[in-house]
């Protein structure tokens, strides 16, 4: 695996997590969470959430420096 490869995937999954928190965002209320509808469904999702998940995912990324 390459460094290449490994920073396309990264910017690849960070593009996604800016289109699902498009998504999300118009259903954010006060209290910065929203109920995502689907397999999701009944699930809060808040931005604290969304922080955790890019720096579970992207650990290994801040390593690097581009």
């Amino acid at each position: 695996m390459t460094i290449e490869y490994v920073l396309a995937r990264i910017q690849a999954m960070e593009s996604e997590l800016a289109e699902l928190k498009k998504v999300i965002a118009p259903e954010i209320g006060g209290a910065k969470k929203t109920k995502i509808k689907g397999l999701w469904k009944g699930i809060d999702v808040t931005d604290e959430d969304i922080e955790e998940a890019k720096h579970a995912i992207f650990k290994d990324a801040y390593k690097f420096k581009v």
